[in-house]
């Protein structure tokens, strides 16, 4: 028999940064990650952006999470000899005249001027941009290449023997009051990190996910040498010479995991509008992410079973959440530290019925 600390279910961004704080925290950690199922956080874009919307707002907690993700990620790419944290910032080119003035209000009426400053019109700064207006430059912002990541995050855990390639069967999970049985596996406690699959979770399904699908295409675009994420509703990452990322669209009512037309032919177009490079569509990629109801995360234990919980719906933001609410869920784990009422699951506790 196997004694472990805790049994994670899912490599993705929250599963994998969870897991790393446990095991430095110098806890027996065994991650199962199906391989055989796609998954939202290997085609993400993973852009951290602390003003996001329309009417400019300040993200959740942005003051807090932003520096923390900042030493987390730059300290993980010291010790994985990588490459995936890229501070580029951000320039939002003004679409017409009406959008100018909606956000030059907006910049007066809030606090903003530590993330935000205006730019004038200026066709040198962004020669690939149609920006005849200006636009709103956001600093603090960037990308993560969540692929790259999580592909180290597997070779760390794999060395480490914390790593194992299987669909976990429910049939074979035991739960007592003491711990969790797993085949030849015993564990004080078990954490799913699974994402959208979390809804088809027979401990976890009762809560209210608000799951939506995402597209992004990759394109060849020769000569386009800007490095901040160009955002008017559609965005485009520089990915490497020539290479470019396109996103993303946002479809809630046909959760399947497969390219569609109709978000080729949108993406295309949105990005048309502000691009003035040619480029040509190379791929095409889709996902499902783990998007909440109240846009909070999911993070906690299960009403009746103290030793089971989950560690998710981290959505659209996950790569700026995930480190600190690892660690907020670390303290938790470990310490009995309390968690914000806003990101724990007993929120949700009148949902839950035996």
């Amino acid at each position: 028999m196997k004694n472990l600390d805790y049994i994670i279910v899912g490599q993705g961004i929250a599963g994998s940064i969870l897991a790393y704080k446990l095991m430095k925290a110098n806890k027996k950690v065994l991650i199962f990650n199906d391989e055989t199922l796609p998954t939202s956080s290997s085609v993400a874009g993973g852009i951290f952006n602390p003003i996001t919307g329309k009417n400019l707002d300040k993200t959740w907690l942005a003051d807090t999470i932003f520096p923390f993700q900042r030493e987390f990620y730059t300290s993980l790419e010291k010790e994985f000899k990588s490459n995936f944290f890229h501070e580029t910032n951000l320039f939002r080119p003004f679409a017409n005249e009406q959008q100018r003035k909606h956000f030059l209000r907006l910049t007066d009426e809030y606090d903003l001027g530590n993330y935000l400053r205006i730019v004038q019109p200026n066709p040198s700064l962004f020669s690939a941009i149609n920006n005849e207006l200006g636009g709103l430059y956001t600093t603090s912002a960037g990308w993560v290449d969540v692929s790259l990541m999580l592909s180290n995050f597997k070779v760390f855990f794999q060395t480490n023997e914390n790593y194992q390639a299987e669909k976990l069967d429910f049939s074979e999970l035991k739960i007592s009051e003491s711990h969790i049985s797993y085949k030849n596996i015993q564990a004080k406690r078990i954490i799913f990190c699974e994402g959208y699959y979390s809804t088809q979770n027979p401990y976890f399904n009762w809560i209210p996910f608000n799951p939506a699908k995402g597209e992004t295409l990759i394109a060849k675009v020769e000569g386009y040498s800007i490095n901040e994420i160009i955002n008017q509703g559609f965005w485009i990452i520089r990915l490497s010479e020539g290479k470019c990322r396109f996103g993303s669209t946002y479809i809630w009512d046909r959760l399947d995991w497969e390219p569609t037309e109709s978000s080729l032919e949108l993406i295309s177009s949105k990005i048309s509008k502000f691009l003035t490079l040619p480029y040509q569509i190379t791929s095409q990629e889709a996902g499902i992410r783990p998007t909440t109801k109240d846009r909070r995360p999911f993070m906690g234990n299960h009403p009746t079973h103290h030793n089971v919980y989950i560690f998710n719906g981290l959505g659209t933001k996950g790569v700026s959440l995930a480190p600190y609410f690892a660690e907020e869920m670390l303290g938790f784990l470990e310490t009995n530290k309390v968690l914000i009422p806003e990101a724990n699951i007993e929120r949700f506790y009148s949902l839950y019925s035996l």
